[in-house]
């Protein structure tokens, strides 16, 4: 009777921690918590970009002086080489930073699986304005945020994520040691 329960409390509590961590999707392979920093090749771009979830990347400290560029675009690619990649954002950079946080919408079918480098592509003159390599970052968690970034309060949020991801860890831990007991 003891094992048919624990066998049931297992399963609940796996289905329950996916759920939490991202619908069914992996976080490693989401990306979710990588950051990388933006080089500046082109019109005054700067920031920390971080993988927010899997439709949503954020820039902190970001700055854009000249987006005068005809069909400026987000794009991604499997290396480090943006003109090599693929648009991940369909909304056109058309202004200058007014803010100094940046939120992208990833809309155009890609999610960060598909790409480790991210960069401000100009489509109709092939330049490359800065991009930054995503890399793994202490503390990753999940999070989301919405287009149109207001401030800071998203970094707050992607904090807070992470430590209830760790309080999650920490409980999952202590149920799968206490079943393991009652066995």
């Amino acid at each position: 009777m003891f094992s048919q329960s624990t066998s049931v409390l297992l399963t609940g509590l796996a289905v329950f921690t996916a759920l939490v961590s991202g619908q069914g999707n992996d976080t490693m392979t989401q990306k979710i918590g990588w950051s990388g920093k933006l080089s500046s090749l082109d019109g005054g771009l700067g920031g920390t970009l971080t993988v927010i979830d899997a439709s949503t990347l954020m820039i902190s400290d970001y700055t854009l002086k000249d987006a005068s560029a005809p069909a400026l675009y987000w794009w991604g690619a499997t290396d480090d080489v943006i003109k090599n990649g693929f648009r991940i954002s369909n909304e056109q950079v058309t202004k200058a930073a007014s803010t100094n946080t940046l939120t992208i919408k990833l809309d155009a079918g890609k999610t960060p699986a598909d790409f480790s480098t991210v960069g401000l592509w100009c489509e109709r003159l092939s330049a490359d304005f800065g991009q930054a390599t995503l890399k793994a970052s202490s503390g990753s968690g999940s999070g989301s945020s919405s287009s149109g970034g207001s401030g800071s309060s998203s970094t707050s949020a992607a904090s807070n994520l992470s430590g209830s991801m760790r309080r999650l860890a920490v409980v999952t831990v202590g149920v799968v040691s206490f079943a393991a007991w009652m066995i």
